[in-house]
């Protein structure tokens, strides 16, 4: 269990890890290092909002499960993850798969690597008070006086709406049962967060040409649709923060009246040399924030590859000492 601090609730919030041990920087070693300083800030729970990994490996999750495992964070009461894009269709890892990747995303079965990915982390499903047996999503738990729930906004590839297999939406489904089950919750807690992976975020114009069309692409192929029927639910159950990721970029915002906090840049972030993690301090029904930047020279490792991992230690990992 953490250590007492000085607030009623102390969640860290960090997202797009984008764990690939196949290719050149796995960020595993990172991964750990982010892992240690959240449980020395005395942190009770983490929310990781979706790309967990980089190339939807099945040997990635094992890692990041057995990695969970051993600092003793793979259950419900300490971790709660949501779905990326990544963590189903992987992504572009060589100049070759820029044309074989939307072959790759039409041959994905969507179900199953959703289903998969709660598998692998199912302890932190386990005790939740609404789950879809299904669809797995949304999630609903109650960790003090907090409401956190847990959306998916992956939408299956579609060669016209989904090209890059990055856009989102959080389905009619989904979008009805979050508005049941805060009905039903909503009034035996003080504070309630939603955890996504899909931005908000509205881009400012650039007054560069070369901003401007990497904003325009990044416009069409990363965007959340159907966000106004989300402000409103938000809006009419007084959702206190979203979390999310997917943009890299930390940073908090305002949108519509609704609280937003992404965690995107946790690790590529436009400084390459700096890991932020964001924190949500909690008490009574007032929320702090505070984003915590290391600096990467203190922290640089070499590279870790999947060799590397199993040569070191077969993939057990020992308990860390503070």
């Amino acid at each position: 269990m953490p250590q007492k601090n000085e607030y009623s609730m102390k969640i860290a919030h960090i997202s797009d890890l984008h764990l690939n041990t196949f290719y050149s920087n796995s960020y595993f070693n990172e991964i750990k290092i982010i892992l240690k300083y959240i449980l020395s800030q005395k942190a009770d729970h983490i929310a990781i909002t979706g790309d967990l990994t980089d190339n939807a490996a099945e040997r990635d999750f094992e890692i990041l499960r057995n990695l969970f495992n051993g600092f003793g964070l793979m259950s419900s009461e300490r971790l709660s993850v949501v779905i990326g894009n990544h963590d189903i269709f992987g992504g572009v890892q060589t100049a070759e798969d820029i044309l074989s990747f939307p072959g790759k995303c039409m041959d994905t079965d969507y179900s199953a690597k959703v289903k998969r990915f709660t598998d692998y982390f199912r302890e932190t499903f386990s005790k939740c008070v609404f789950k879809n047996d299904e669809s797995y999503f949304p999630f609903a738990k109650i960790l003090d006086d907090v409401l956190l729930t847990g959306l998916n906004s992956i939408i299956p590839y579609s060669k016209l709406t989904n090209p890059f297999a990055s856009n989102g939406e959080i389905s009619l489904d989904q979008f009805n049962s979050l508005n049941s089950l805060l009905d039903d919750f909503s009034e035996f807690c003080k504070t309630k967060l939603v955890l996504v992976h899909h931005h908000f975020e509205k881009f400012k114009p650039d007054s560069t040409r070369s901003n401007s069309l990497f904003q325009n692409i990044e416009k069409q192929t990363m965007k959340l649709r159907k966000k106004k029927r989300l402000y409103e639910l938000f809006d009419k159950h007084k959702i206190d923060l979203v979390l999310h990721g997917h943009y890299h970029n930390s940073a908090e915002y305002m949108r519509k009246g609704i609280r937003f906090l992404n965690a995107g840049a946790t690790i590529k972030g436009r400084n390459l040399n700096e890991i932020n993690i964001n924190f949500v301090n909690i008490e009574e029904n007032k929320i702090k924030i505070d984003i915590h930047k290391l600096e990467n020279n203190t922290i640089k490792v070499k590279p870790a590859f999947l060799s590397d991992l199993l040569a070191q230690n077969e993939i057990k990992w020992p308990q860390p000492k503070f």
